[in-house]
């Protein structure tokens, strides 16, 4: 008899190693997620400290997880020495402080942010970047959401379109139309995020279950 009350208890206990084994395959698919992700995405924490950034955030800036981990942002990207009306870090702080007040998602403007890749000279570069905020279920920020876009190449064609042909078509009007371009790529970025915030949402609800 005491065989098959043990029996009975055991069927009603809780399989917690099970439970553990889920959260863990499913803490692990979402780090695969974020790291093998398309879109350069960096977490920050609150105060804009690098907590992680995916590779293909590493490439896009040619730095390694390492040397960010820990480092706060703009110490992290400094603005370039050699653009004295360098501007990015002045706009990507205001932007975060933008989310960090309101919660809500900031498309930045086209931004040039020049950046030096490990163990090579500064670099120019033109970016799209997009930041936003993630809560908990309190409604407290629990992290910064970092992505960019690199549109350096467009950029740089442009003016030399603008070198080329001065007088047909206004350096603006070039801009501008490129702006438009790359935001519609963008458009086509953020419906990819939208994507893994559905996997995200299904990795939550694994970890509930």
């Amino acid at each position: 008899m005491a065989g098959s009350e043990d029996m009975a208890d055991a069927s009603h206990t809780p399989n917690f190693r099970a439970a553990s084994t889920q959260m863990q395959q499913a803490e692990g698919l979402y780090r695969d997620l974020f790291d093998r992700a398309p879109l350069p995405l960096v977490v920050l924490t609150p105060d804009c400290r690098i907590a992680n950034a995916n590779d293909a955030y590493l490439k896009a800036t040619g730095r390694q997880r390492e040397a960010l981990a820990g480092f706060d942002m703009f110490e992290a990207f400094p603005d370039s020495p050699h653009d004295p009306q360098a501007d990015g870090v002045r706009n990507l702080s205001t932007s975060f402080e933008r989310v960090l007040r309101t919660g809500e998602r900031d498309l930045m403007p086209l931004q040039r942010y020049d950046i030096q890749p490990e163990d090579r000279p500064w670099e120019v570069r033109y970016w799209h970047p997009a930041n936003w905020a993630v809560r908990d279920e309190a409604g407290s920020v629990q992290a910064l959401i970092h992505h960019v876009t690199d549109v350096t190449a467009s950029v740089l064609e442009l003016g030399a379109q603008v070198t080329v042909m001065p007088s047909e078509q206004p350096a603006d009007d070039l801009l501008a139309r490129a702006d438009a371009a790359i935001r519609q790529a963008k458009h086509l970025q953020m419906e990819t995020r939208r994507d893994l915030l559905i996997v995200q949402r299904r990795v939550r609800r694994l970890l509930r279950g």
